[in-house]
Order: structure tokens, then sequence, then C-alpha cells
């Protein structure tokens, strides 16, 4: 079995955040609650309402100590957890995700756990039918606050990133825009993980912090261990676990000419945008979120449009 792991294994999914990473992996365990269905009579309704409020209660405070700690960080990454924990914090109060989870408990008659998680998927169905792939990566917002609630519920602790060596990319099946935000890309080299979007706020941070980010590496958890040497191509969205030092070398290569492409590139951002007919073409950024006006200025564009 430990010679099985060492071979070298490769992992297709979606390159979020250009650039290609090396180093160690760090394997971040899943912070999925296991949730079971089970009835409750009328009069346990109430009683289960309760604790459903509790949960958000406490998820409140949580968040609130988090945006706390984001007001502590310097730079956009701060000042973008605070405006996605202000998001979070929205959701829990009368959102569809509470409303719907009280209405599940009192009509369908089943736990606040079992409520949340119905929910969830509820609203996921309705996001992924949206023709715009942008608004249905929304859902992994929904998802984090819904499993917040979960942990709550069933008394599951966070399982936070911890002592991550320098230069670890970061391995999980999900990771959260809270998580991506609170990443030192100074610290950790680049980060795949499982689940995850293009359009997600995930993705967006990934690309905001320089991080090679892939996603959508189906299976890659179990085939990785803390450890292991990884790469992460963010271009091309290849993951390649326990690679041949003739595979690091490839990738060694190409890393340097990707930061010669780039080098070579940014060389032009100052040139005034002129075509060939001498016609001025303003280039102007589509911007979401406020972290991303740090790459707006460094690519050189005009204004955001």
């Amino acid at each position: 079995m430990a010679k099985e792991l060492q071979k070298e294994k490769n992992f297709d999914g979606l390159g979020v955040a250009v650039g290609i990473a090396i180093g160690p992996a760090y394997v971040r365990q899943s912070g999925a609650v296991d949730v079971s269905e089970r009835k409750i009579l009328k009069k346990e309704i109430a009683a289960e309402k309760k604790r459903l409020n509790v949960a958000i209660r406490l998820g409140r405070r949580q968040i609130r100590r988090l945006q706390t700690r984001a007001k502590a960080k310097s730079g956009a990454n701060g000042e973008e957890l605070i405006y996605l924990l202000d998001a979070y914090l929205h959701m829990l109060q009368d959102s569809r995700l509470v409303r719907g989870a009280e209405n599940r408990i009192a009509n369908d008659q089943i736990n606040a756990e079992a409520a949340v998680k119905a929910e969830i998927a509820a609203i996921g169905e309705v996001f992924q039918a949206m023709d715009d792939s942008y608004i249905a990566a929304r859902i992994d917002d929904i998802r984090e606050v819904g499993n917040r609630l979960l942990r709550n519920l069933t008394k599951t602790p966070v399982k936070p990133f911890s002592a991550v060596p320098e230069g670890s990319i970061i391995v999980a099946d999900q990771l959260t825009p809270a998580d991506t935000a609170q990443l030192d890309p100074e610290l950790v080299a680049g980060a795949a993980a499982m689940g995850g979007s293009a359009e997600g706020h995930t993705a967006i941070m990934a690309r905001a912090l320089g991080l090679p980010t892939v996603s959508g590496a189906a299976g890659l958890i179990g085939a990785v261990r803390t450890g292991d040497t990884i790469i992460v191509d963010g271009n091309t969205g290849r993951v390649v676990v326990n690679p041949t030092p003739k595979t690091i070398a490839a990738f060694v290569r190409r890393r340097a000419k990707h930061l010669k492409q780039t080098r070579r590139l940014e060389r032009l951002r100052s040139l005034p945008a002129i075509t060939r007919d001498d016609t001025e073409v303003v280039l102007q950024a589509n911007v979401e979120l406020p972290i991303e006006m740090s790459m707006v200025t460094h690519a050189g564009a005009a204004g955001i449009g």
C-alpha cells in the first residue's frame, strides 16, 4: 500500500489561478459533517427550532471573532475577509437558508441538522440550474454558512489550518473563501481542491493573492498525504502527486518559461493601448470584489467598466 501511494499520479481539474507550484503537500482534513435525518414529534418542533437558533447565534459570534482577527491583518486579503464575513453574517439572519430550515423543521417534522442539509441542497439545485455560471458559483458561500450551522448543531470542532510549513501546497476537499483569504502567499506556495469553480469567491481570491490553484481535481484527497511532494499547475489544471525527478525537472522548466513570459508581458502594461491603425483602445477591468483592485492597478487598466 505504501509503495502504491508513492507512485506518480496525475489528476486533472480546473486551473483557477495561474502559475506552477512545487512543494510538500499539507492535507487539510475535511470539515464536512455526516448528518442523519430523524423524524420528530409535533411537540418537539419548538425545541428543535430553538436548537437551530442557538446554532445560528453561535455562528454569528464565531464570525464576529473572525472579523476581529481579520481587522488585524494588513493588506487586501484582510479587507476582503471582512467583506466576506459580513456577507456571511447577513446569511445568518432572515435568509432563505434560515427560513427554509425553520419551515422544514415545522412542516416535515425533521431534526434541525437534516433541515439545514436539505435546504442547502435545495438552494444548490436552484443555483446550479441557472445559465449564468458566475451566479451558480455563489452556492459555495451558502454551503460555507450552512456547514458552519451543521458543525455547531453536531458540536463538531472546526479544523483550521495550523502550523503549515513554509512552501507547502494546501490540499483539501473544498477550500472556502474564508480559508483562502487567510492564506499567506509568502508562506503557502499553492493550493488544490476536489471541489470549487473558476467563478467562485475562492478562485477570485486565489488569483488576487497570486497563488497557483487547481479546483475540481476529483479523487485527489485519497491519493496524497501531508509531506508528499506535489505539483500544482494552475495554467493547465494538472495536479501531480509524488512526481518523478524527470517530471519535476519538466515542470521546473515550464515554471521558468511561464515566469519569463509573465515578466515580458509586464513590461508592456505601461504602454498605451493603440492598434496598428492608430486607434486608441480603452482597457477596463471587470471587478466583483475589493481585493481585485490591486490586480486592476497592477495590470495597468484604465478603469472599471
